[in-house]
């Protein structure tokens, strides 16, 4: 089985819903429009290092974060596909470390 159809059971599973409520709960609030100087609710928990099928970074709750539809679909995926983000905080300063910008001193 390809580590995608393991992932889906993974996600469909009964203790990662029960896991997915718990830390919503506990970080109610979107990871990234909280950088961005907006409060949004979460309603995903993502992966902040894609686990690639890897079961004890998929269940490391440390490297899980709340975010939003919008940002997970958009911000995200922007991110996972060119290496850094371009969202930008409340003073326009791009949010993401690893953004060119951010780097231009080194």
């Amino acid at each position: 089985m390809s580590w995608f159809g393991l992932e889906k059971r993974w996600y469909d599973s009964v203790r990662w819903r029960k896991a997915r409520i718990w830390f919503l709960n506990l970080n109610p609030l979107c990871a990234i429009c909280l950088k961005m100087g907006r409060t949004t609710p979460a309603t995903i928990v993502d992966h902040k290092e894609p686990h690639k099928g890897d079961y004890n970074k998929f269940w490391d709750s440390d490297n899980w974060q709340s975010l939003c539809a919008s940002c997970h679909s958009s911000v995200k995926q922007q991110q996972e596909s060119s290496g850094y983000s371009s969202a930008c905080g409340v003073d326009g300063q791009p949010i993401d470390n690893n953004h060119p910008w951010n780097k231009k001193g080194e």
